[in-house]
C-alpha cells in the first residue's frame, strides 16, 4: 500500500484537492463550518461536559484532510471536558494525507489554533501506510491516523466510537467511501446510540446509512447549504466470538507492573501517563539489570516485504518509538545517528526488499560504498541501507526517566512468586507469603521468570543468550559517526566507549563473560569490515556483559490479556480436529502480559503496552486487529492444540 500524498493547488490562498476536484473546507469559514456540521451536530458540548472521571470518549472520521476537525475538537475538549481523568480519542482514515509543509500551510489559515497546530505538526507522522498513534498526554488525548485505503483499513480498526466524522470528499467526487460496505464498517465499529453527522445531504448517503443500520435525520446545512445528515444507531448485533475475543475489565486504575525491563518500565509509564497509579516490582536493585541493561540498545526495522508493510508490527513499533525519543527531556538518551545495514554476504536480501518498498527515502535509501563511507566516517567497501532516523539509546538512562513520574512507586530488590486474586483485587506475594501490593490490574513483563509464576507458567519462552563488549576508541575507531549494523553491530563512541554485539545462542542460560563469543562478535565484524576489525585494540581489554532475553519462536511478542490455560485447553479442544469453536476465552480478570521481545525489547515493548493500556482504558487499538492477533498470547497454545500436541507442560519449580 503506497501512500500517494494529496496533490493541492491553492486558489485564493485555500487548499484545494487535484485529486479529487473538490475543496478541503468552506470559503465562508471553514472553521465555523466544522463546528457545526460535527461538534454541534454530534453534541459534543454537552456530552464532554457530562462525561464521568476516568471515562473514554471516542470520535472516528473518515477524511483527516487538514486536520482541522481534529484541532477543532481538541479546542472544544479543552474547553467543556470536567474531569482531569477523562479521555479523547481521536481516529481518522486518510488515503492522500497531505505533505508537513502542505499540512503547515493549511493550518496558518486559522491563528486560534496555533497553539495545537504546532503540536500536531510536531507528532505528524511520515507518510507510511497503516497505524500511526499520536499521544498528547497533557491534553489526555489520543490522535490514531490510519494512512490508506478505508475500505482496507477500516476492517482492520478495533474500536468503540462514540461520534462520526463522515467528512470523506462529497460523494459524486469520492464515491469509495460512501458505499455500503464500508459504512457497514462504520456501524460495526458503533455502539447502540452512537451518533454521526456529514454536510452531504445526497439520497444515496441517507439510503446507504439506513441500510447499515442508522436511524437517519436531514438537517439544515451551514451557511448557503439547504441540508446536512445526522444519523443515529439504533441496533447493534453482538460480535461473534472466537478465541481471539478481547476480554473487557471494570477497574480502579490501580496497577501492579512485575518487572522494571524496558518491557515493563512501558507499561507503567503508558498507565502512568493516563492517570493510573502503578507499582513496578523488581527483583534486582534498578531498573534495567538484565537483558536490558546493555550499555546501548540499537533502534532501527527491519523492512517487512512489500505486501506487508502497512500491517508490520516490527516497523510500526519503530515508527511510533521515534518521536517519543525525539523528548526534550531525553536529551543525551537517545543519539540519533543514523543506521548503515551492510549489504553483503547473507544480508543482501535486506537490499531486495527496498526496490518495491513503500517508505519513503526520509526513513530509508540504498546508498552505495562511497556515499556509506562518508555518512559512516570510516571506509566501507559494500553498498548499505540508510536508516537516516534511527541510531542507539542508553538503556538505563531511558528506563530511569521514564520511571521517574508522580504515578509510580518502585519496590526494588523484591520477587514476586506467588498471584493470587482475591474478589477483583491481585495480590503480589514473596516466598513467606508477604503480601508486597495489591491492585486490580497486574502485568507481567519479567521475561523468562514470567514462567516461574502458576499463572503463566504455561507461556513458551525461550532463553537466548547474548554478549556485547565495550571496546575503548582509538584514532581508527573515533571517526566512525552512525551505527553500523550487519548481523552485529558496532555503535559510535560515547564517552570514549564503542559497543559491539552481540551473540545469539538459544537455549543457552549462562551469563558469565567467555572469550569465545568475544571471538564470535569479533569474527562476524571482520567478515564484513576486516580493515576495521583489524584496528580493533586486542580482545584482553574488551569489557564486556552477557544477559538472556526472552525469545518466542515465532520471534514476536506475546502482548496483552491472559487467559486461564487450563480452561482454554478444555475450551477449544475440538480445535485438534479441525473444528471451530464460537467460544470467547475465560481470561484470568485484569492480568496481562508484555513477554517475548528477544533482542528488540526497547523498539517493541512501547509498543506493546500502548496495546495494553489501549485495553485497559477502553481506547481504539493503537494496531490493525490482524497485529493484535498475531500478538495473541495464547496462540501457541492454538497452535499445539490444532497439531494435537500436549500443549506445555508446568516449568514451576
Amino acid at each position: 500500500m503506497v501512500i500517494e500524498a494529496a496533490e493541492l493547488s491553492w486558489p485564493n490562498g485555500l487548499p484545494y484537492s487535484n485529486q479529487f476536484g473538490d475543496i478541503y473546507f468552506s470559503l465562508d469559514d471553514g472553521l465555523a463550518e466544522k463546528n457545526y456540521v460535527f461538534l454541534k451536530a454530534n453534541q459534543l458540548a454537552e456530552r464532554f461536559a457530562n462525561l464521568s472521571a476516568n471515562a473514554s470518549f471516542t470520535i472516528a472520521e473518515t477524511g483527516f484532510g487538514t486536520g482541522l476537525n481534529f484541532l477543532a475538537t481538541w479546542q472544544l475538549w479543552q474547553q467543556t471536558r470536567p474531569h482531569s481523568g477523562a479521555w479523547l480519542h481521536f481516529v481518522s482514515l486518510e488515503k492522500h494525507p497531505l505533505t508537513h509543509d502542505d499540512l503547515q500551510r493549511a493550518l496558518a489559515l486559522w491563528p486560534s489554533l496555533a497553539a495545537l497546530s504546532a503540536q500536531l505538526l510536531v507528532n505528524y507522522p511520515p507518510l507510511t501506510a497503516g497505524w500511526h498513534r499520536l499521544v498528547f498526554a497533557e491534553a489526555n488525548i489520543t490522535l490514531t491516523l490510519l494512512l490508506g485505503d478505508a475500505n482496507e483499513l477500516l476492517p482492520e480498526l478495533v474500536a468503540d466510537v462514540d461520534a462520526w466524522f463522515l467528512d470523506g470528499f462529497s460523494p459524486d467526487k469520492n464515491p469509495e467511501l460512501w458505499q455500503l460496505n464500508l459504512l457497514s464498517q462504520v456501524a460495526k465499529l458503533s455502539k447502540v446510540d452512537t451518533t454521526l453527522s456529514t454536510y452531504s445531504a445526497a439520497s444515496v448517503v441517507k439510503k446507504t446509512l439506513e441500510a447499515a443500520g442508522f436511524e437517519v435525520i436531514k438537517q439544515k446545512g451551514f451557511g448557503h447549504k439547504r441540508h446536512m445528515t445526522t444519523a443515529t444507531l439504533r441496533l447493534k448485533s453482538p460480535p461473534p466470538l472466537s478465541w481471539q475475543s478481547h476480554a473487557t475489565i471494570s477497574h480502579d486504575k490501580t496497577a501492579i507492573v512485575i518487572g522494571a525491563g524496558i518491557a515493563g518500565v512501558s507499561c507503567a509509564r503508558a498507565l502512568a501517563l493516563r492517570g493510573w497509579q502503578v507499582m513496578v516490582i523488581e527483583q534486582a536493585d534498578h531498573a534495567a539489570s538484565a537483558a536490558s541493561g546493555n550499555p546501548a540498545a540499537i533502534i532501527y526495522p527491519k523492512l517487512a516485504p512489500a505486501h506487508l508493510s502497512a500491517w508490520h508490527f516490527q516497523q510500526q513499533a519503530y515508527l511510533s518509538l521515534l518521536p517519543q525519543l525525539r523528548d526534550k527531556a531525553l536529551a543525551g538518551i537517545w543519539q540519533e545517528r543514523g543506521l548503515l545495514w551492510l549489504l553483503a554476504g547473507n544480508q543482501q536480501r535486506e537490499g531486495d526488499k527496498l526496490d518495491s518498498h513503500p517508505w519513503p527515502a526520509s526513513l530509508v535509501r540504498k546508498v552505495d560504498a562511497e556515499e556509506a563511507s562518508a555518512i559512516a566516517g570510516v571506509s566501507i567497501d559494500v553498498p548499505c541501507l540508510y536508516f537516516p532516523q534511527a541510531g542507539f539509546l542508553h538503556p538505563k538512562a531511558l528506563c530511569d526517566a521514564w520511571l521517574n513520574h508522580s504515578h509510580i512507586q518502585c519496590h526494588w530488590q523484591t520477587r514476586v512468586t506467588q498471584l493470587l486474586n482475591h474478589q477483583g483485587v491481585w495480590q503480589a506475594l514473596t516466598d513467606d507469603n508477604t503480601v508486597i501490593a495489591q491492585a486490580s490490574v497486574v502485568v507481567i513483563a519479567n521475561a523468562l521468570a514470567a514462567q516461574q509464576l502458576t499463572v503463566s507458567q504455561a507461556l513458551p519462552l525461550t532463553p537466548v543468550r547474548g554478549q556485547i563488549a565495550q571496546i575503548t576508541t582509538n584514532d581508527t575507531l573515533k571517526p566512525l559517526t552512525s551505527v553500523l549494523c550487519y548481523g552485529g553491530y558496532l555503535t559510535p563512541h560515547y564517552s570514549d566507549t564503542h559497543c559491539l554485539g552481540a551473540s545469539f545462542l538459544p537455549n543457552n542460560t549462562h551469563t558469565d563473560i567467555t572469550d569465545e563469543d568475544h571471538q564470535h562478535n569479533y569474527q562476524l565484524l571482520n567478515s564484513f569490515l576486516p580493515d576495521l576489525a583489524q584496528q580493533l585494540p586486542p580482545i584482553s581489554t574488551w569489557q564486556g556483559r552477557a544477559a538472556l532475553r526472552a525469545q518466542t519462536t515465532d520471534y514476536l511478542p506475546m502482548v496483552g490479556a491472559l487467559p486461564v490455560y487450563d480452561d482454554f485447553c478444555q475450551r477449544y479442544a475440538e480445535f485438534k480436529h479441525g473444528k471451530q469453536v464460537d467460544e470467547a476465552p475465560v481470561y484470568h480478570q485484569g492480568l496481562y502480559v508484555s513477554l517475548g521481545h528477544g533482542s528488540k525489547g526497547f523498539c517493541y515493548a512501547p509498543l506493546a503496552a500502548e496495546i495494553i493500556a489501549a485495553e485497559l482504558n477502553h481506547e481504539p487499538y493503537p494496531v490493525a486487529e490482524r497485529v493484535l492477533n498475531a500478538l495473541n498470547p495464547a496462540r501457541f497454545w492454538v497452535k499445539a492444540l490444532k497439531r494435537r500436541q500436549t500443549v506445555f507442560k508446568s516449568k514451576v519449580g
